[in-house]
């Protein structure tokens, strides 16, 4: 018996020495030069700053070239050819807009090109001579039926119109009021501006907001919701007959009077474009765990590697930090793990999203359509900008963030609440490396603040790992030249460590 347990004893020594060679051997494989010629290709001007739709489409040629990578080092494909494609929905400005009030007799009283479609929906918009209900400011409309009417409601609400404060936009107040109404599903809403903004700046100030180029994820929902559209008080008081009228009436709505208003003029209108369909691409590549039953099991490590593109002066955003750190830091973790002659219990993913800059798209198709099931992903680990160290009083231009850029050991390690013992594995392994792990960012705001926002919406354990900002987010001055390549390498060796450690651990509930 003594003999056995000996012999025991002496062959878990020897698996534990064989483990620690085999990982030893694969940290040897994150290597600073392999760094610094990824991200000198991703971050140059060639690319023109890895965004969506540019005239040089940096975007799909970084794509590429991690597909090619992967490849090369042996991942599998998880999808055909490494790629989830993203289908993005692209708006430009409409050019036709109108919005035109007729008499019950049908002649024009008043036609203008004022008008603002305020919600997401897609495509063109329009009504032909449509009756219209006015509900005052939108308020005590429990028991009102509204479905199929184009309803007008005024912005703001009866105090805050007969208050003595300068006008201003309350967004909360009125996105709350556009939910309740969108909710009795009306055919339409039509917002009207606050008739004493007589120089119509909120309706300017949107304008300008709503009519930019745009965005979106295209769904699996094809339910469009009501469109929610905004006019000026004179599109109002040509439906209430003349000049001067609407603001009449909300002073009487303000002092108690009945808001439920039909009028005999009509309303015609037309506002959106048909959107272009663009496609962007994740990248999704995998080693296959070694156990028979953890390999189902995944762990995710996942960088955004899209940027901002070339300013309106010309200018490249290259984006050598944001993110095109963590996107090579990935890349030489996973390196490390296709290296490992034995692999880890479980299936190491490597994701690389796209699209993070409008909207954290890629990681939200991602996790809406996931590639492996995510009640089988035991963590997310999420790198978006790990390349940078304090660099003196021109960094100092983020002194009042909780998120300011980290000197070489601190790094910020954001974890969310549903696996305890992730944050803890990470704590260890921070002490291993002589990295001091910076916990305190508010969960409130960056829990939402990056792609792993995603993975923690569906209950996934998830980790972010930043240097924090510096004087050159989002700026021209985000090169190469200010990169810390030490700095990502000590990143991308605790990435490594956290993810053997938690590919290979028996037992992980949550």
């Amino acid at each position: 018996m003594l003999i056995r347990k000996i012999a025991l004893i002496y062959f878990s020594l020897l698996a534990l020495l064989f483990s620690a060679n085999a990982q030893n051997e694969a940290l040897a494989k994150i290597d600073i030069p392999d760094l610094k010629e990824y991200l000198t290709f991703i971050a140059s001007d060639e690319l023109q700053g890895r965004e969506l739709g540019s005239e040089v489409n940096g975007l799909e040629i970084t794509a590429n070239y991690l597909a090619a990578y992967a490849t090369e080092i042996g991942l599998k494909p998880a999808v055909e050819n490494y790629f989830q494609t993203v289908p993005v929905l692209h708006t430009t400005r409409s050019k036709n807009d109108f919005i035109e009030v007729k008499s019950k007799k049908g002649k024009s009283v008043y036609r203008s090109e004022e008008l603002v479609k305020l919600n997401q929906s897609h495509g063109v918009f329009s009504l032909d001579k449509e009756p219209v209900l006015f509900i005052g400011f939108g308020e005590n409309i429990e028991s009102l039926d509204i479905k199929d009417k184009l309803v007008i409601v005024a912005q703001g609400n009866a105090e805050l119109f007969s208050g003595e404060e300068a006008f201003k936009w309350q967004n909360r107040l009125e996105r709350a009021k556009m939910n309740a109404i969108i909710e009795k599903q009306p055919k339409a809403m039509l917002m009207i501006t606050n008739p004493k903004d007589t120089e119509n700046k909120i309706f300017k100030q949107l304008q300008g907001w709503m009519n930019r180029p745009g965005y979106s994820v295209k769904t699996d929902d094809l339910t469009e919701q009501p469109a929610v559209l905004l006019a000026t008080p004179k599109v109002a008081d040509a439906l209430l007959g003349k000049k001067g009228e609407y603001i009449k009436y909300l002073e009487e709505v303000a002092a108690g009077s009945e808001a439920v208003t039909e009028v005999s003029e009509t309303l015609s209108l037309k506002t959106g474009v048909e959107p272009e369909l663009l496609e962007a691409k994740n990248v999704v590549a995998y080693v296959e765990g070694s156990d028979p039953v953890l390999k189902n099991e995944y762990i995710v490590f996942m960088a955004h590697y899209d940027h901002i593109g070339v300013g309106k002066d010309g200018d490249v955003y290259n984006g050598a930090d944001d993110n095109g750190s963590g996107t090579v830091a990935i890349m030489e973790v996973a390196e490390a793990f296709a290296s490992l002659k034995e692999k880890p219990k479980r299936s190491i993913v490597f994701l690389w999203v796209t699209c993070e800059e409008k909207g954290h798209f890629g990681s939200r198709y991602y996790c809406d359509h996931p590639v492996f099931p995510l009640d089988k992903t035991v963590a997310s680990i999420n790198l978006d900008m790990v390349g940078r160290v304090y660099d003196g009083p021109r960094d100092d231009v983020w002194k009042d963030s909780p998120k300011k850029v980290k000197d070489f050991d601190g790094l910020y390690t954001l974890a969310n609440d549903v696996w305890p013992g992730l944050a803890e594995i990470n704590a260890a392994h921070c002490a291993e490396l002589g990295l001091v792990p910076d916990t305190s960012l508010p969960k409130e705001r960056f829990l939402r603040a990056s792609d792993h926002y995603h993975f923690h919406k569906y209950g996934v354990p998830i980790l972010n790992y930043a240097t924090g900002y510096h004087a050159d987010y989002h700026k021209v001055g985000d090169e190469v030249e200010r990169i810390s390549f030490e700095k990502i390498k000590r990143v991308a060796d605790l990435c490594f460590l956290v993810g053997f450690d938690l590919a290979n651990k028996i037992d992980i509930e949550f």
